[in-house]
């Protein structure tokens, strides 16, 4: 997982299209997920809830691609 600081860095610096990867596992539930399961829930949760914000401020596209059951990688997309 992407740290807060690390993805409004990029977020203050990126171009038009420029993308990143800034999860990996599952992010609804992650004390589930195949990938580094943690049980720090309320840190995903607020993690997610950070990027969520960031689109609908409209500064970036969300996007998901799935690699296997309960693993997947979550992408933003500078707008």
């Amino acid at each position: 997982m992407l740290s807060n600081k690390a993805f409004y860095n990029w977020l203050n610096k990126a171009k038009k299209g420029e993308q990143i990867s800034y999860y990996r596992g599952y992010i609804a539930d992650p004390s589930i997920q195949r990938i580094g399961a943690t049980n720090d829930i309320l840190r995903v949760e607020k993690f997610r809830n950070e990027i969520y914000g960031s689109y609908l401020s409209n500064l970036v596209t969300l996007v998901q691609k799935r690699h296997d059951s309960l693993d997947y990688e979550y992408i933003a997309i500078k707008k």
